[in-house]
């Protein structure tokens, strides 16, 4: 059987098309220049490719969908770079104007666009837009080139970090988002980095996560403290990279503590169980913990959890689960600071100071070395 008529090729129908797409002037923009404020970015693979990865704040437009993309690597594979270009075109040329008119509200922008590699879908689709008066330019190395950059940059040293400890509910992320300069881990991961932190959240790949994590980092002064929150290396499934767990241990440590009243409270607010999804969610995790709690225990946890008692539960999960494995993990810990978290406001204003201190400080010790150096 001919492959070509498998696949439904057609070369002669749009060959003259295709010479338009693929060849002509293309602008092109490196990774640094593409991160540009003022350029907006899209991401012209398929869904399933940019949810796995891709570069913050860029929109997806996808030029094929999965099983489109699927069936072009096919023929790409089997009769070869023409035919699949030609069955591309095929799938998008009925989509075209389709295509353009979701773009118009960005007529007035400066487009980056990439795909996988700086290949021909991004390079037909910035000819496109050029022809139809947009400013677009082509992202040089695709998505792979940012890829490469965000590993780069996650390589370097990263600014001296205030890292904020404490117990379960003590209020560590609410204090952080109340802080300047801040990373938050748990954000970017889309995880509270707990057994139950999944719970409302959407969890974020390993790439995104590293991407927005990257892009933060390059946000923060390089000389002034950043706040962060003591994670282990893990924050649910992605892990932190090694040079910022490193800094973290090396950081400026501070133990926040608040009463049991205030951190049960913290907890039933922020693992709102709501829902049918919410409620079967928190219920499996409850029957997964019986080897650490015991059955009978268990078994009274989720009792409460179909009546609604959440406060008892979280007062059980303290007590009996979180608490002793704080404790342990920290034990070696050495704070330079502890501080109360049942007000979050004070906290973070004498957190702000605490900071301040630090700078002082050190400034006073660099300006005493030049002195010293001049004499």
């Amino acid at each position: 059987m001919n492959k070509s008529h498998i696949y439904s090729v057609q070369p002669k129908q749009y060959l003259g098309k295709i010479e338009s797409f693929l060849n002509g002037f293309l602008d092109e923009v490196s990774v640094k220049e593409a991160l540009y404020e003022e350029n907006t970015l899209i991401d012209v693979r398929t869904a399933q490719e940019y949810e796995n990865g891709s570069i913050p704040d860029a929109f997806n437009y996808p030029l094929f969908d999965n099983l489109e993309r699927a069936e072009i690597g096919v023929i790409y594979r089997k009769i070869g770079k023409n035919a699949a270009v030609v069955k591309g075109l095929a799938f998008f040329e009925p989509r075209i104007q389709q295509f353009l008119s979701s773009l118009t509200d960005l007529n007035s922008k400066r487009l980056v666009v990439f795909c996988a590699r700086g290949g021909m879908r991004s390079a037909s689709v910035v000819r496109l837009l050029q022809h139809q008066g947009f400013l677009a330019a082509q992202l040089q190395g695709g998505y792979k080139s940012y890829r490469s950059y965000v590993l780069k940059q996650l390589e370097n040293p990263v600014p001296p970090l205030i890292v904020l400890h404490g117990r379960t509910g003590v209020g560590k992320t609410l204090l952080l988002k109340k802080l300047p300069d801040h990373l938050d881990l748990e954000e970017f991961a889309g995880h509270r980095s707990s057994l139950f932190g999944a719970i409302n959240k959407t969890p974020q790949t390993q790439k995104n996560f590293e991407a927005l994590l990257t892009k933060k980092i390059l946000e923060l002064p390089n000389t002034i403290p950043a706040f962060i929150e003591g994670e282990s290396r893990k924050v649910g499934k992605v892990f932190i990279p090694q040079a910022l767990a490193d800094a973290m241990k090396y950081g400026t440590l501070v133990l926040l503590h608040a009463s049991l009243d205030t951190r049960i409270r913290r907890i039933v607010e922020e693992y709102k169980i709501c829902n049918e999804q919410t409620f079967l969610q928190t219920d499996s995790i409850l029957q997964s913990m019986q080897k650490v709690l015991g059955k009978k225990k268990v078994e009274q946890l989720r009792q409460w959890l179909s009546k609604g008692d959440f406060e008892n539960i979280v007062h059980v999960l303290l007590e009996e689960y979180y608490d002793p494995r704080y404790q342990h993990a920290m034990r070696m810990n050495e704070y330079a600071l502890k501080l109360s978290a049942e007000d979050l406001n004070i906290a973070a204003e004498k957190l702000v100071r605490f900071r301040s201190g630090i700078v002082s400080c050190r400034d006073n010790i660099l300006q005493t070395a030049q002195n010293n150096q001049l004499n």
